[in-house]
């Protein structure tokens, strides 16, 4: 069997054992989605009735060989000695190997029959965000959408207001006085690409997709303040004179200079807030609870007013939609569908019972929303898409 079908057929067995490292899964994966035909094995591996009739041919086979060295034994006058007895159920267990060796073979290299559609089938699907739909909601209520400006022109034509700098990142006029401050909410919807965002005093925040901030520009007194809603990842300027304040569904954070990652969107019951650098103080208003953060550790503070710390944060998931990575560890279906329905926005729906599954994976986002499911339903759960409605099947 040549390497690459030895690693491939480890990797599937470790799947199928759940035993396969988030590395591995995300090897297989690749694997999957490079043709039909290997989803096509992949599920033939999966049906418990062919795997059933493969471990019965191979144990009868086993019973035969074990059968003939009992009546080798037997009927011989001298006693088989103990080395001659191991190297002839080495043999046997080779044999074993090398019939199972030679099923996988014969699988790989046997095309997958298919059956032959009487008639076409149009293939939905839904693919990754390909441009960003975010647009600023100025103080006088007019909304300026991102995609309609050129590169290098002002939000307010005209004005030293902002700038587009890229498809992704608009800038703030740094520190400007030109203006009075004035309510500035920049919203990205479902479906949208995130945002990076230049703030008035040189901090930056990437804005995840179906996430809003909001803030006064240019910062006025004597702190800064921001307001969000969903996720966003912030690089905090140092200003001692202006401490940066962060607020969102009854919590409050405030930071001097730092870098760290609040997850706090409306349909989910908690706030992750994850400190990569310095120091930060969260204040839960319901329960009139505080606690400083260290880099490293991740806050969950849920509606009853109960503030917990995880001394030992998942980072890599926390922020893996920084690097437009899917990354899940242990994580409970319901909250998976949250992401992909705002990701790709589609609405997600259950027929019956949400199922309580949990799953470690990892998938770039840059995958079409089909390609994504194709991986889910390895693990056991089926979809079914119509337009923009996705629904889970029992």
């Amino acid at each position: 069997m040549p390497p690459e079908q030895e690693q491939i057929t480890a990797l599937i067995l470790k799947y199928l054992s759940g035993e396969l490292t988030v590395e591995e899964q995300v090897e297989l994966d690749t694997w999957l989605n490079a043709n039909e035909e290997n989803y096509a094995l992949m599920e033939e591996f999966r049906n418990e009735a062919v795997v059933r009739q493969e471990l019965q041919d191979i144990y009868h086979t086993k019973t035969r060989i074990w059968q003939q060295l009992q009546e080798y034994t037997t009927t011989n006058v001298r006693s088989v000695p103990n080395y001659r007895r191991i190297a002839l159920y080495a043999a046997s267990i080779c044999l074993l190997v090398v019939g199972a060796a030679t099923y996988f073979v014969y699988r790989w290299r046997t095309p997958v029959p298919t059956e032959v559609a009487t008639t076409p089938k149009a293939h939905i699907d839904i693919p990754s965000p390909a441009t960003n739909r975010a647009y600023v909601t100025l103080g006088n209520g007019k909304r300026v959408y991102i995609d309609s400006l050129q590169t290098g022109a002002d939000i307010i034509p005209g004005s030293n207001l902002a700038q587009k700098l890229s498809p992704d990142k608009i800038e703030y006029a740094y520190n400007s006085r030109s203006a009075a401050p004035e309510l500035n909410t920049i919203t990205v919807p479902r479906g949208s690409k995130p945002l990076l965002i230049a703030l008035p005093d040189g901090s930056q925040v990437w804005v995840n997709v179906a996430s809003t901030i909001s803030f006064q520009a240019p910062f006025a007194g004597k702190e800064r303040v921001v307001s969000v809603s969903g996720e966003a990842y912030f690089e905090v300027a140092a200003a001692a004179s202006q401490p940066f304040i962060v607020k969102s569904k009854g919590q409050e954070i405030k930071v001097l200079g730092t870098a760290f990652n609040i997850k706090s969107y409306e349909e989910e019951s908690t706030i992750k807030t994850t400190l990569v650098k310095g120091k930060i103080q969260i204040s839960q208003h319901t329960s009139g609870t505080m606690k400083t953060l260290t880099a490293g550790q991740q806050a969950i503070s849920s509606p009853d007013g109960q503030l917990m710390i995880d001394q030992d944060a998942d980072m890599e998931e926390a922020l893996a939609w920084k690097t437009n990575v899917f990354q899940f560890s242990n994580e409970d279906l319901k909250s998976i569908m949250q992401q992909l329905g705002r990701w790709y926005d589609v609405e997600i729906v259950y027929r019956g019972a949400v199922p309580n599954r949990f799953f470690t994976v990892k998938i770039s986002r840059d995958k079409s929303l089909t390609a994504v499911l194709k991986i889910m339903e390895l693990y056991g759960i089926n979809f079914q898409l119509e337009g923009k409605k996705l629904t889970v099947l029992p």
